[in-house]
């Protein structure tokens, strides 16, 4: 490889400015160290992508004092789920009756949760953010990463002016963390090998004006004859409609024709009538594969996955974003005590994954079991809605809620990364 024209060190690279990511940076920054965000993308406007936060993320940033400010940006409050089976309610679930303290969900868009992260960081001049910069190559000494071979057009920066020139550079870093997501470059650069590649579902997604009748604070789920439905509240008034296909299926469906496709829709949901009718072909949906991945060992010397790259759930109970945050978290406090200590080897970096690891795998089995559930095979679609109703009365279903939305007790992380008023 040539010598790259520019050569930038800092003391942590983050490849990727999700929401992850950004928390990553922000916490990082807040103790003093300095921080370099990569991100491939010209900013932070997403579609369907982790809008909703489930209360253990509530939980967490009540931790770190940033609730308050979090939610003084633009956002809905879900407070309950209620799932029906052919128009008839079979299980409502309220989060407040799961622990001691007001519990929801909450949604924002990505784009106004990573602006919010990013007007926080903004006070913190070791922080910087370069959008446009694509991740080419590792730089290693040996087998340890230390750093990454980077490309950058035109774009948006922030405390990062010295670095906004277009074209190749290189950044040094005592720690590189990929936070780019489940199609993750970094992995795939640095050679971590999967331990699960889980995927039989997809959701396809479409959005439309809430109905007068609909309240816009519930979660709903609808079992029916040819499709099963969640609904989420969106802002701007919208509701956002995901129906459950099975891998593949999409691809059928667009073969038989839009005319088909509705008609099989409204013959189980006449209430979309207005909102399916007018269309004329699938430009309106989004085809979302529901994959579930792992990675064997989320560490290598220099080097560590978090987030999606590390552990993709399914968008099922909409804990992706969630789980990756408080992952972020836990690496944040790794990576603090590590340069404190001086220590950043790779036992070090693993202990992420180890403080991690069961939460991870708890929430992606409730996830492999949810979509059993969920299935279109005859048999076991016409006895699901049954079985689920059924479950629901189960005195420990509780729990297994808790343990889906809630965490038992606060991260342990350093008193210091808890922001002031």
């Amino acid at each position: 490889m040539e010598t790259p024209k520019n050569e930038v060190k800092t003391d942590v690279c983050i490849v990727g400015a999700g929401p992850a990511g950004m928390l990553l940076g922000l916490l990082l920054a807040k103790q003093g160290i300095n921080v370099i965000v990569l991100e491939k993308n010209a900013d932070f406007h997403r579609e369907y992508r982790g809008e909703i936060t489930q209360p253990r993320f509530v939980q967490m940033m009540k931790q770190l004092n940033l609730l308050d400010y979090i939610e003084s940006h633009d956002h809905v409050k879900i407070n309950e789920v209620v799932v029906f089976h052919d128009h008839k309610e079979i299980m409502q679930l309220s989060f407040d009756t799961l622990i001691d303290e007001e519990s929801y969900c909450a949604r924002l868009t990505q784009p106004t949760m990573l602006a919010a992260l990013l007007e926080k960081a903004r006070h913190y001049p070791n922080f910087k953010l370069l959008f446009n910069t694509k991740v080419k190559d590792l730089i290693k000494d040996g087998d340890k990463i230390i750093g990454v071979h980077a490309v950058r057009t035109a774009g948006d920066s922030t405390n990062a002016e010295e670095l906004a020139e277009e074209g190749e550079f290189d950044i040094r870093a005592a720690v590189t963390v990929a936070v780019d997501g489940r199609n993750s470059t970094m992995e795939k650069l640095a050679g971590f090998e999967l331990d699960l590649d889980y995927y039989v579902n997809d959701l396809l997604w479409f959005s439309f004006e809430k109905p007068e009748s609909w309240d816009y604070n519930i979660y709903h789920f609808y079992f029916q004859k040819n499709y099963n439905y969640l609904f989420l509240p969106k802002l701007g008034g919208l509701i956002q409609c995901g129906i459950s296909l099975t891998r593949g299926e999409f691809q059928k469906i667009k073969e038989e024709g839009i005319e088909a496709f509705k008609s099989r829709i409204l013959e189980d949901l006449p209430i979309l009538k207005p909102y399916v009718e007018p269309m004329e072909d699938f430009k309106s949906f989004v085809l979302l594969l529901c994959k579930m991945r792992y990675v064997k060992d989320w560490a290598k010397d220099g080097c560590l996955l978090i987030g999606d790259a590390a552990h993709c759930v399914t968008p099922w109970g909409a804990v992706g974003s969630t789980l990756a945050m408080g992952t972020a978290i836990i690496a944040a406090d790794v990576i603090y005590k590590g340069f404190r200590t001086g220590d950043l080897s790779l036992e070090t970096l693993k202990q992420v994954q180890a403080r991690r690891k069961d939460e991870v795998k708890m929430i992606q089995n409730l996830q492999v079991t949810l979509e059993r559930f969920l299935t279109r095979e005859p048999v076991k679609k016409d006895l699901a809605p049954h079985i689920f109703s059924i479950c629901t009365k189960l005195p420990d279903i509780t729990d297994t809620y808790k343990r889906l939305y809630t965490r038992e007790k606060p991260l342990d992380i350093d008193p210091s990364f808890v922001f002031a008023d």
